[in-house]
């Protein structure tokens, strides 16, 4: 039946190569799709680098996607399916430092937490322009204890003098004045 199941997916992996299938367009508008078939299109046209381009693509808008909505564990499971296609794919690499070190903060272990700080220092040096991992750093040692203020505020100060999408911008704003209105209480109070 496996044999069956097998030779029936290369087929349809052979029918969409000769139908022209653009893959490349394929892993935008339907990533799902084209990861569905993406260990049947390795094995036929593992060599192919576009198609090894498409589905890298695929796999980290199926990732970005879960990891927009809080499911972490199949975020690092795309990004590590993205990896394993393409090791020195900036998207994919970035992606996974992210995902795993929101991993290891919602678990709240205090060393996970500092490894977290640590993949997100990663994901940084990856795109130095990018804010997302300082926001995340100033997460994280809020998680460790949020009275380190310095830590936290210089974090959130990055995150927002360099690139963020709207929403995350918006969110980076909201905590920053939280995390300072913090700082002041807990000043006067020793005043």
């Amino acid at each position: 039946m496996a044999i069956k199941n097998s030779l029936f997916i290369i087929i349809v992996i052979q029918f969409f190569n000769c139908a022209g299938i653009n893959y490349k367009k394929l892993s935008i508008e339907n990533p799902a799709k084209l990861v569905a078939v993406q260990d049947s299109l390795l094995l036929v046209s593992g060599d192919n680098q576009r198609i090894r381009d498409a589905l890298v693509t695929a796999n980290n808008s199926v990732a970005k996607r879960y990891l927009n909505t809080g499911d972490l564990k199949s975020a690092v499971q795309y990004f590590n399916k993205s990896t394993s296609i393409d090791g020195d794919n900036k998207d994919s690499k970035f992606g996974l430092l992210i995902a795993e070190g929101r991993v290891l903060v919602k678990k709240g272990n205090k060393n996970g937490i500092w490894d977290a700080i640590e993949k997100f220092s990663k994901a940084s040096s990856l795109f130095p322009r990018n804010g997302e991992p300082f926001y995340w750093m100033a997460k994280s040692y809020t998680k460790l204890g949020d009275t380190e203020f310095d830590l936290i505020l210089e974090s959130y100060e990055k995150s927002l003098a360099l690139d963020l999408d709207e929403g995350l911008r918006l969110e980076v704003e909201k905590n920053y004045k939280i995390a300072k209105n913090r700082k002041s209480k807990l000043d006067s109070f020793w005043k």
